[in-house]
């Protein structure tokens, strides 16, 4: 029986990997990955969403990017000023030039940011430029996209305006929604970013060779990227396996380099297995599972009753049996570097004050728990999830009384419901893009962002974190961020469950690969040994 699967794996790695391996079996220093869903565009502009993102950095390279240490540096932009008042940023483009040729220009950049906020194009990845001037009204209508504060003085030169200080930004730069589109290909040709046609272009380290949408995708090295000389690796195969224990199963067999995170989650049962331990690599994240909850509708709509499901989930529990990687308890939405405290907000598990708290909100919006139930949890279809969410719900049943179900569906149609607000309670994982606290809050402060679930709107929070943004000392920013957070876990208008790892397995011979808490990575200084 072992020996027949085994043939059957063979065969079936031999039929999907064939496409870009008939064009390059001859190249060694190859890279092979796996995701387990297509990519849906490689428009910067537009897939914000994982794993396309990390398809995107392969392809495209901004003004900065990060080093083999996850530390900005210099990418198109050779140098760049920044002004005393630390709201005008001017870069300095070095000679670059697109697969086709063309020079990277400063117009290039001008034209695929100002693109990406006008009102009638702007996807979700509009959210990354809200600190530049101008591009909330812009994106409300309130002012047209000539007054953006994004300029190309020439075609070396783009000078770029913010709202208020930003220390992050030149975080932001180096984020895949900043890269620069080639403004003449994308006027003449707007359909080129969809397939593997004449006129994709990039000008990242990595070209786009192969593109079978259900299949696999194919990357080569650039000849004519401008720090080609980096680039050891010849290129990287990327096949869509939507079952991840035939990507473990081919990993156990050398034909992939790497599974598991920032590509895909690793099954339950593969992380358990003794097998790998002390394989599994572990690093944490800056980001959390959490609950968003629709504060537009009963029963969140009532504070204290999104105060009593929050105190009456009992995380450590969770994290020790369900997540089972050294996970911790999430009473606050910021962890590791990105903490502004040491302190916890609320206390986990606290049952009896949660039972105080359903009391109060049960009398203030005269109902009862009959007449409330039963809770909508909706969720993602995963495993994983599904055994954190059916624990939650045990929970709640247990401590409060209150009938959970679980309404599961496919992620698109579950995103898009959250999305619409088409939702009571709902489950998602939430990563920061920035090495900053920001980020993370930012998700709270208005009910326009794109970003935004609850639909929970606040002055108070929205004044602490405009005052963080105009705040230039770190240690008072710091406070300030501080407060804004102990705010948020007031009101609740999130329920954070457990703070998030990253695992995985690598080829032991591959080294120099960039991953970082951000749920970033980097081949361009990879090696194999």
């Amino acid at each position: 029986m072992i020996l027949r699967y085994s043939v059957i794996l063979t065969f079936f790695f031999f039929i999907v990997f064939s496409g870009c391996n008939q064009k390059s079996q001859t190249k060694k220093n190859t890279i092979h990955l796996s995701i387990i869903s297509q990519v849906r565009s490689l428009d910067p502009r537009v897939s914000n969403e994982y794993p396309s993102v990390h398809m995107i950095n392969m392809l495209y390279d901004g003004l900065t990017r990060l080093d083999s240490k996850g530390d900005i540096v210099p990418g198109v932009a050779k140098a760049w000023d920044i002004s005393s008042d630390q709201k005008t940023y001017t870069f300095y483009l070095r000679d670059s030039h697109w697969t086709n040729g063309e020079l990277v220009t400063a117009y290039d950049f001008e034209y695929a940011w100002k693109k990406s906020v006008t009102p009638e194009y702007a996807k979700n990845g509009a959210f990354t430029f809200y600190s530049i001037k101008n591009v909330e009204a812009c994106l409300s209508g309130n002012v047209p996209i000539e007054q953006v504060g994004i300029r190309a003085l020439d075609k070396d030169t783009l000078e770029v305006e913010l709202e208020h200080p930003a220390p992050y930004f030149l975080s932001l730069c180096a984020c895949s929604t900043y890269s620069p589109i080639n403004k003449n290909v994308d006027i003449n040709h707007p359909e080129w970013p969809n397939s593997i046609n004449q006129h994709f272009v990039c000008n990242g380290p990595f070209i786009l060779k192969e593109w079978k949408k259900n299949s696999e995708l194919c990357f080569e090295k650039n000849p004519l990227y401008w720090d080609e000389k980096t680039i050891s690796i010849a290129g990287i195969n990327i096949q869509i396996l939507p079952d991840t224990h035939t990507q473990f199963l081919l990993f156990e067999q050398n034909e992939l380099d790497w599974v598991g995170y920032p590509f895909n989650p690793m099954p339950v049962d593969i992380i358990a297995s003794t097998k790998i331990n002390g394989m599994l690599k572990v690093i944490d994240a800056y980001g959390l599972y959490w609950f968003f909850v629709n504060t537009e509708k009963p029963p969140f709509n009532n504070k204290n009753f999104r105060r009593a499901i929050a105190l009456a989930i009992n995380r450590d529990l969770i994290a020790k049996h369900i997540f089972q990687l050294g996970e911790k308890p999430a009473l606050g939405i910021l962890n590791s570097k990105l903490a502004v405290t040491d302190k916890p907000y609320f206390q986990d598990g606290d049952i009896l004050r949660a039972k105080q708290h359903l009391k109060e909100a049960l009398s203030e919006m005269g109902t009862t728990i009959e007449e409330i139930c039963p809770i909508v949890l909706s969720q993602r279809s995963c495993l994983f999830t599904k055994r954190i969410n059916q624990a939650i719900q045990q929970q709640l049943a247990q401590n409060l009384g209150l009938i959970v179900e679980i309404d599961q569906v496919d992620w698109p149609v579950h995103f898009n419901r959250m999305s619409r607000g088409d939702y009571a309670m709902g489950e998602m994982g939430w990563n920061s893009w920035l090495n900053d606290p920001i980020y993370m809050l930012d998700t709270f402060r208005c009910k326009s962002f794109l970003t935004y679930m609850s639909q929970w709107e606040h002055e108070e929070y929205k004044r602490l974190l405009n005052l963080s943004d105009h705040e230039t000392i770190p240690q008072k920013r710091r406070e300030i961020l501080r407060q804004a957070e102990a705010f948020l876990m007031e009101e609740m208008p999130v329920i954070p469950v457990c703070f998030n790892k990253l695992h995985y397995l690598s080829n032991p011979k591959l080294k120099n690969v960039y991953i970082s808490p951000l749920k970033e990575i980097d081949f361009r200084y990879a090696y194999f040994d």
